[in-house]
């Protein structure tokens, strides 16, 4: 049908339901008023249909997902500004759109109201409508639809951050009027602490606990995506001191006063994971003092967690497991490390500043290891939590010293499990990152690492081989794939040649390593480690030789196997890859190799499921 006529025929349907409200709408008719067709339809047709569309609602007496659609594509195009949006006759009634029992009226006057956010000066119209914006605080916190609750929170926060604009770039300043709106009308800003408080529970016009539990999850939620000054500070002390804070503002309330975290356990999981996502947020620095501790007190985040004693309840979960509820353990054990695991690593030099706690920790972790059996291990009985902690400290931390043992060295490699695998994978790979500011030290840590564990582990490349082949196990197979890459493109560092630091956990020096490896030198990279016994009479001739199959396999029904065949080949062959790509730097010094590359290369060119059985064997006699 030709744009103009269809056009044509939807304002004449519109027309016909504005006269008789009791017909059907031609729910076809409508759909095929599709993207192309608002693209390039004329704007005055545009607006003829928006204005029946708008008339249509508030009689209409069906399901109006319809005609909420159909607005939804009319206004899509960014072109179409907010000044159209209020240009619309009958008026859009947003306070009535937003209260609408309709989760599609909602989602419609939501995407009419999100049009303000590209402009400042719209910005401020819809934060001149006092009504408009409590109703749409009251739908984001209390809407039951999550579909209409979670995009009134996207409308909500791109009035308060327009595009372009940094969390805590505006704040309550000329400009910031949807901040004002919320953070200094006492009703609104009341409706927030009511809504999310429990004291509140019962009054009149409330919510029910269960949903104001709802609420404060979605306001926990908003805080991370708005923190800055406008929500650490206080704005109306009246109304906080109604709500238990004394000295700070919304983010107070919510970490610290709003939750019933004793008596909720689903609420605590979700705070516990607020703060987690609080802290694993770009540090923002807060002004320091000539005697103030750097280690202590680096970030707004971490201090305002220390400072509220948030930071030790989150820890102590992990800490102290002894001493907590079995059932709360159940649920708050994962997240007590989770936790653990991201200050170690977005904080790393304040972690290294209490040795004390780094013992702590190690000790623990060497309890939890040291108890796993290995019947747990072979059935895949990891504990996970554990290891992620493990993964998150500081690799120098995990350095064997003395007598004392490190926790690495209870992760196994036989029996194969997916979860060890992955950790030794991880730690032995290094920092990717190179512009972090300890990146050196843990690069030249991980090395350490990597030949600490093959001196305990003279099997370490054949138990990790013998778990890539056991194809049937496509899981812990690829764990073992990821082994091998993270040795062959780790990032590793020198260690020092002297001791430099008296720190508890400073590297060890080159000769020390080598002496406790037993050997005269080590190899200093990853793919010269892969090129050497024990590696390259095991690893490089299973990289090269055929993918392996099911089609030895009796009986029918092997779709599943084939396909874990077939990811573990593709695993494989990507390995390969940086086999090929790290040996062609690497070759360049080691012109007696040139052979073994051009062999690696034609592999590599075969794919995932080439290749000559013969060419594996022939690699691991190869001398170099």
């Amino acid at each position: 049908m030709a744009f103009k006529a269809l056009v044509r025929e939807v304002q004449a349907h519109l027309q016909e339901i504005l006269d008789d409200p009791s017909q059907r709408l031609n729910e076809k008719l409508l759909e095929s008023v599709d993207g192309q067709v608002t693209e390039t339809i004329l704007e005055s047709d545009r607006d003829a249909i928006l204005n029946k569309l708008s008339g249509l609602l508030p009689t209409l007496q069906q399901d109006p997902t319809p005609v909420t659609n159909l607005i939804d594509r009319l206004i899509s195009p960014q072109r179409y500004t907010f000044s159209r949006v209020l240009s619309i006759n009958p008026p859009v009634d947003f306070l009535a759109g937003l209260a609408a029992p309709s989760p599609a009226i909602n989602l419609t006057t939501l995407c009419l109201l999100e049009k303000a956010k590209f402009r400042p000066s719209d910005i401020g119209i819809v934060a001149g409508k006092v009504d408009v914006v409590g109703a749409l605080v009251k739908l984001w916190l209390c809407a039951q639809d999550t579909a209409v609750a979670g995009r009134a929170h996207d409308v909500i926060l791109g009035l308060l951050l327009p595009e372009a604009m940094v969390p805590g770039s505006i704040g309550l300043v000329e400009g910031g009027f949807m901040w004002r709106r919320l953070l200094r009308d006492r009703d609104i800003y009341g409706s927030i602490f009511s809504i999310c408080s429990l004291t509140t529970t019962g009054q009149d016009s409330q919510p029910s606990k269960r949903d104001k539990t709802v609420a404060q999850a979605r306001l926990l939620d908003m805080l991370l995506r708005i923190d800055g000054e406008p929500v650490r500070t206080s704005q109306i002390p009246e109304i906080e001191r109604q709500y238990g804070v004394s000295d700070g503002g919304l983010l107070h309330f919510a970490a610290i006063h709003m939750v019933d975290y004793k008596d909720d356990i689903l609420m605590h999981v979700n705070l516990l994971e607020f703060y987690t996502m609080y802290l694993s947020a770009k540090p923002k620095t807060i002004p320091l003092s000539p005697t103030t501790n750097w280690t202590k007190a680096s970030t707004f985040a971490l201090e305002f967690l220390r400072k509220h004693g948030l930071h030790d309840r989150s820890l102590s979960y992990f800490f102290y497991p002894d001493d907590k509820d079995p059932v709360d353990l159940t649920f708050l054990y994962g997240r007590s490390a989770n936790y653990l695991g991201t200050w170690c690593s977005v904080y790393p030099k304040d972690f290294l500043g209490q040795p004390t706690m780094v013992n702590a920790i190690l000790n623990r972790l060497m309890s939890a290891l040291q108890i796993v059996s290995t019947g747990q291990w072979a059935q895949g009985r990891a504990p996970k939590d554990d290891l992620h902690v493990l993964a998150c400290l500081p690799r120098m931390t995990l350095l064997p010293r003395g007598q004392s043992l490190s926790p690495l060295g209870f992760v196994p490699v036989r029996p194969a499990n997916e979860d060890a695998l992955r950790t030794l994978a991880y730690v032995f790979n290094g920092s990717q990152d190179t512009t972090l500011e300890m990146a050196g030290q843990e690069n030249a840590a991980a090395r350490a690492l990597y030949y600490f564990y093959m001196a305990n582990s003279p099997n370490f490349w054949r138990d990790v081989v013998s778990a890539a082949e056991t194809v049937a196990l496509k899981d812990t197979a690829m764990a073992a794939l990821s082994v091998m890459a993270a040795v062959i493109t780790a990032h590793w560092g020198s260690l020092p040649s002297t001791m430099t630091s008296n720190s508890p956990f400073a590297l060890p020096t080159e000769e020390e390593l080598a002496n406790k490896c037993g050997a005269p030198s080590l190899p200093a990279t990853g793919i010269e480690t892969i090129m050497t016994e024990p590696a390259i009479g095991v690893v490089v001739p299973y990289l090269i030789k055929p993918a392996q199959t099911f089609s030895n396999l009796v009986g029918g029904g092997r779709g599943d196997v084939d396909s874990a065949a077939y990811k573990v080949a593709v695993a494989k062959h990507d390995t390969l890859i940086h086999l090929h790509e790290m040996m062609k730097q690497w070759v360049g010094n080691h012109p007696e190799a040139q052979e073994m590359l051009a062999t690696v290369g034609r592999r590599v060119a075969q794919g995932p499921m080439g290749g000559s059985s013969e060419i594996g064997g022939r690699i691991g006699t190869m001398e170099l």
